[in-house]
């Protein structure tokens, strides 16, 4: 079992095998394989643990897991009364190993993700820190330790703005509080000093960055012409209403939306920073994604209601729906490739959804420019197999899941490889061959699928 480390790894060969880990694990989380994903990035999020994408990729791993829901985990216990006490007594690497392993049965555990960031802050590892304590905020935005902990860790990195929206979300739920009051005004304060009119912030000159941070009504900018103190959005809103073509407010609301997955919400911003813009591609891109997400959200919803209420009306929704769906993937397939096409990942994409839509020729032509990549070659010479086979190209798509057995590790397409490879073999009369590859997936999975009557198969054949 990997263990967190303290520092992030010199050595360029353990860099790159944890890019190549790294790189699987996205792929393995883009095709719905979340359990073995995991254990991809955990290994990179424990031998690494100052690198916030393996973090991100981490999390965002398991909340596709279990469905972007909040589920209470096995081991959330772990972090409550005596087990909280338990983890906290250890050295900071055991506290950060110990939170890793809750996260991984429950992604939105509060205590975990703080116990984490806190871990982090000990090895140095201070930027990640930073994200732990966000997405403990994310998981529960009016947590009071967690929006403490965090607005004091923004406060430190000067993020004044992410820091006085933890203030706020603190005084919705303590309104009136008198030393959150007077540090929401000493964060206005520091963050009209740290503009850089203020270099020495004596205190004729916090008087006047005071000053400078109030309308000529007299009232300050985060709060309202009543003095009540504006919320996160409401203060992103007002900016956009003075300088209404500035794209980076459109894009903060835009990319807030999307990460409480109100895509609706995000979607309206993201047109308004396309049209800002002139159609900047990777606007678009964002667009896109935006709208398949919403599109989803909108197809498992209808899936839900259908199996409750039986209704004929919701199932010829949900079909409307799940074809709107898959054209706007499509779409975003297409628009990604246009813009990005040396992006093997992307080539990749496309290729799945043109195999799905039985659009073979179409399809090897992506599979063939995303093979380039190594770690995708063995996925990628599987897929060239389906498709040679289902254009009755036999002798080809031997020739593939026999290459694709060789490159592929083991997991779940190793045994597919294996499975297709002795399936073939044995339409195509090679029984030696078929059982070869029957026998080596049975050493690793004799339960799979029809295996073991496919093996009878080939010894009665292999007998006569």
């Amino acid at each position: 079992m990997s263990t967190a480390s303290n520092e992030s790894p010199q050595n360029p060969a353990d860099r790159e095998k944890l890019q190549r880990l790294f790189a699987h694990g996205n792929k393995q989380m883009s095709i719905g394989s979340y359990d073995y994903a995991n254990e991809m990035f955990m290994q990179c999020v424990l031998r690494d643990p100052d690198n916030p994408i393996y973090f991100k990729s981490f999390l965002a791993n398991l909340k596709k897991k279990y469905g972007d829901k909040k589920k209470k985990g096995v081991l959330s216990s772990l972090l409550t009364g005596s087990g909280k006490k338990t983890i906290l007594s250890k050295k900071p690497d055991q506290v950060f190993k110990a939170s890793i392993e809750i996260l991984k049965s429950d992604p939105w555990n509060v205590s975990a993700l703080l116990s984490a960031g806190g871990a982090c802050e000990e090895l140095g590892h201070h930027n990640v820190a930073i994200e732990y304590y966000k997405s403990a905020v994310d998981s529960e935005p009016f947590h009071l330790e967690a929006n403490r902990i965090c607005g004091t860790a923004l406060r430190e990195i000067a993020d004044y703005d992410g820091a006085l929206a933890c203030v706020h979300r603190i005084l919705k739920v303590k309104p009136g509080d008198q030393e959150t009051e007077k540090l929401r005004k000493d964060l206005t304060v520091e963050k009209t000093i740290h503009k850089g009119k203020y270099a020495t912030g004596d205190s004729a000159q916090i008087r006047e960055a005071r000053d400078a941070t109030t309308k000529s009504t007299g009232i300050e900018e985060d709060v309202d012409v009543m003095g009540r103190p504006l919320t996160y959005l409401e203060q992103v809103e007002k900016r956009i209403k003075k300088n209404p073509n500035d794209i980076a407010n459109y894009l903060e609301l835009a990319q807030h939306f999307y990460q409480q997955a109100d895509y609706e919400k995000s979607e309206q911003y993201y047109l308004q920073a396309v049209q800002l813009s002139k159609n900047s591609p990777d606007l678009i891109e964002r667009l896109l994604d935006t709208q398949k997400q919403k599109l989803h959200a909108n197809v498992l919803a209808l899936k839900e209601e259908f199996e409750k209420t039986k209704k004929e009306s919701i199932k010829t929704e949900f079909y409307k729906t799940k074809e709107e769906y898959d054209s706007k993937n499509l779409e975003l397939a297409q628009h990604r490739i246009q813009y990005h096409p040396n992006h093997a990942g992307y080539h990749f994409e496309y290729g799945v959804l043109l195999q799905q839509r039985k659009q073979l020729k179409e399809a090897i032509t992506e599979f063939q420019l995303a093979k380039a990549e190594v770690t995708r070659k063995g996925e990628c010479l599987l897929a060239l197999g389906q498709c040679f086979q289902m254009i009755k190209q036999t002798k080809l798509a031997m020739t593939h899941y026999q290459d694709a057995v060789v490159s592929l590790s083991d997991g779940e397409h190793k045994k597919k490889a294996l499975y297709l490879a002795a399936k073939l073999a044995f339409e195509l009369e090679d029984y030696e061959k078929s059982e070869e590859y029957g026998h080596q997936l049975a050493a690793i999975d004799f339960s799979y699928k029809d295996l073991g009557e496919l093996l009878d198969k080939v010894a009665e054949k292999r007998h006569n």
